[in-house]
């Protein structure tokens, strides 16, 4: 059986709700990704919000460039 989780949020990345539906069968090394991926965008978005990260063509969302900020 395929497990599914679904999210919705509300509020702003520093004070944000999150709901979450989940089915089937999910491990913690799942959850552990969702996880990841959700602190991810939202340290994206407090640092295009706060300007030190600005899309550009080449990088529309900004994530190269915060992928950067965290190597160095």
């Amino acid at each position: 059986m395929k497990a599914h989780i679904t999210f919705w949020f509300s509020g702003d990345p520093g004070n944000y709700c999150v709901q979450v539906s989940k089915g089937g069968e999910l491990d913690s090394g799942d959850l552990k990704v969702v996880v990841t991926l959700l602190e991810e965008d939202i340290e994206l978005k407090k640092r295009i919000a706060s300007g030190e990260i600005k899309p550009t063509s080449s990088d529309p969302t900004g994530i190269v460039q915060l992928h950067g900020h965290w190597a160095n």
